[in-house]
């Protein structure tokens, strides 16, 4: 399978040195989250057991829609975009798989935190989400607009949240569901998504999926 993910080594590993201070400590600590980060991508990459309807060929990470004007919407499209919130984050990698319809992908945002932070992350992010009632680009003129509605799914990680939003894109209707998800302490975000309406159970099998590949890791 080919991988084609977008890790962020690199910033990773510069904020841990900023998060632990100059020396020998910072160093290997810029070390360990150079190697998490390697570790998270192959893990994306290589899922064999995708759920029917998602392909394993994926794409560079996922770019939103549009530029949503509230601070608490922009911060869940980032987190699945790969620039989750940045206090006490070790590694990160993110990626996108298609769907089986013209347009459908489903956007994979994973962090893994230090100092058992991944819990006041999520909560962060259901906050954000309780906020974002409705996704909409800035700007006069702008006609992207997305209502967020609640999303129950269960069964994923040690806590998940999940909405739905639906509106229109660049003039046509447009679907998508948010779920973001904690497995140990690591951070899962999920955008599937696409002109047609996304699969609920599509989308809760994929954050399963998700969700126990990264139970596996020694987080």
């Amino acid at each position: 399978m080919r991988i084609i993910s977008g890790a962020v080594c690199a910033v990773a590993a510069c904020l841990v040195a900023a998060l632990t201070g100059c020396g020998g400590g910072g160093g290997e600590a810029a070390q360990h989250a150079a190697l998490d980060a390697g570790r998270l991508k192959v893990l994306l990459g290589g899922i064999d057991d995708l759920p029917q309807g998602f392909s394993d060929h994926q794409r560079e990470r996922w770019r939103p829609p549009f530029r949503a004007k509230s601070d608490a919407c922009r911060a869940l499209f980032d987190a699945a975009a790969g620039r989750p919130p940045t206090r006490d984050l070790v590694a990160g990698t993110a990626t996108t798989y298609e769907g089986q319809h013209v347009g459908e992908t489903a956007a994979v945002g994973l962090a893994v935190y230090g100092d058992n932070a991944a819990g006041g992350v999520l909560d962060r992010l259901e906050r954000a989400m309780r906020s974002c009632r409705v996704a909409a680009a800035g700007g006069a003129g702008k006609g992207d607009r997305l209502r967020a509605s609640r999303l129950r799914i269960k069964g994923v990680g040690d806590g998940v949240e999940a909405r739905r939003f639906k509106g229109r894109v660049g003039g046509y209707p447009y679907e998508m569901h948010l779920v973001v998800a904690r497995q140990g302490g690591a951070l899962i975000t999920l955008v599937h998504g696409g002109v047609a309406s996304p699969d609920v159970k599509g989308t809760a099998a994929l954050a399963r999926v998700l969700a126990g590949r990264v139970s596996t890791l020694d987080l």
